[in-house]
């Protein structure tokens, strides 16, 4: 099943919105903003880690030509 694209915006800027809501309503002073940028931080850098890119970015070129030994 798959959510058309605006509809799948309209969900993250939901859920932002939700958790924007709940982070104000428990953060209390300026440590717990440290702790929350870190652990925002952590979770970006763990989802650069296991993003897989399936294809490459730019084409390659073959050249098949008389002098080529393959």
């Amino acid at each position: 099943m798959r959510f058309p694209v605006w509809m799948q915006a309209l969900l993250v800027v939901l859920l932002a919105a939700v958790l924007a809501v709940a982070v104000v309503s428990v953060v209390d002073g300026w440590a717990d903003w440290v702790v929350l940028g870190g652990i925002l931080a952590a979770a970006i850098g763990i989802m650069m880690a296991v993003n897989r890119r399936q294809y490459p970015t730019r084409k390659r070129s073959f050249t098949k030509d008389s002098d080529s030994k393959w």
